[in-house]
């Protein structure tokens, strides 16, 4: 392995299994705009599941989970009235995302029904922020709750006063594992994420202690440009520790798409290391990772010690 190496992370479904606290709350993101719209759709059960939350995903263009919320809502306002004919409605648009993101759900939804579409989109009024946009505001106050949604924009929830479905992260990656990882690259490791330096501490706990700073970019406080797969902040961050060669940790295909842009652009050497657990969803992901010359792929974080070990004269 390189001596003169550092280490990026990812932290949703590698460092933190997101499960129960982001995918559930696209869920309720989902399920309260569209009673919120049309009373009609109210019943509509379990329609956004964790499978067609990752169906979107694999796209590699919906890293931002209020992208994915938008899409689904969308496509429950504007499609079929029938409950079995709108769900395989809403599996084909997920299955035709493209690199455009959520421009390609739109533009599938035009084509279905334009002026439904112009309505609803003049309702969310998204992309926008949480001032501008009732998405956006409703998706981050039942992430993070009343407290840290203030603390994190400023001002007083409207819509949720409940607990934060932030508590509902999971964390990973132990105190042993991540000390190992920091002293191998003497130090110089650092984070990549979609979520907010907020989100981030707070449901690290003890293990940021272990990420630099100055190499850590958050892109839920960057503009939205910046997120994933654009490989700006995974190069700003490896050059902020004045190397050449770099590992990133990552589960999805927007983070094999970000560090494929990244080599591609500039002059630094990134290797990505594969987190994917043994589930057919991520069995998916294992092989875009292979077909794709990822030479590294863990099932767990805690592995990565142990196999850096025994693989660093490779690297």
């Amino acid at each position: 392995m390189n001596s003169n190496a550092c280490i990026i992370f990812d932290i949703d479904g590698t460092l933190i299994d997101t499960r129960e606290s982001y995918n559930k709350s696209i869920k309720k993101t989902v399920q309260f705009l569209v009673k919120y719209i049309d009373i009609s759709k109210e019943n509509l059960g379990k329609i956004v599941s964790d499978e067609l939350i990752f169906k979107f995903r694999k796209s590699g263009m919906f890293n931002n989970d209020i992208d994915t919320s938008y899409a689904h809502v969308l496509s429950i306002l504007c499609g079929p009235p029938k409950k079995s004919d709108l769900l395989f409605f809403i599996e084909n648009i997920a299955q035709n995302a493209s690199s455009k993101g959520i421009i390609s759900v739109e533009n599938y939804l035009k084509d279905y029904s334009e002026s439904r579409l112009k309505q609803i989109k003049k309702l969310l009024r998204y992309p926008g922020d949480v001032n501008t946009s009732i998405i956006a505001r409703v998706f981050d106050e039942y992430f993070y709750g009343p407290q840290l949604f203030k603390k994190q924009h400023g001002t007083n929830s409207k819509y949720y006063s409940g607990r934060p479905l932030i508590e509902n992260d999971i964390l990973l990656a132990t105190n042993s594992t991540l000390k190992k990882i920091s002293n191998m690259f003497d130090l110089r490791t650092g984070i990549v994420s979609g979520r907010s330096r907020i989100a981030a501490e707070y449901s690290l706990k003890s293990v940021f202690e272990f990420f630099d700073m100055k190499g850590s970019v958050y892109l839920e406080d960057e503009k939205r440009e910046m997120g994933k797969p654009n490989p700006s902040a995974l190069i700003k961050s490896v050059k902020s520790f004045g190397v050449s060669n770099a590992f990133y940790v990552g589960d999805s295909a927007e983070d094999l798409f970000m560090v494929q842009r990244a080599r591609k652009i500039s002059n630094l050497d990134i290797k990505l290391i594969g987190v994917c657990a043994s589930n057919a969803r991520s069995n998916q992901i294992r092989s875009l990772f292979t077909s794709n010359g990822t030479s590294l792929i863990v099932k767990n974080i805690n592995e990565l010690p142990n196999i850096l070990n025994k693989v660093k004269t490779q690297f």
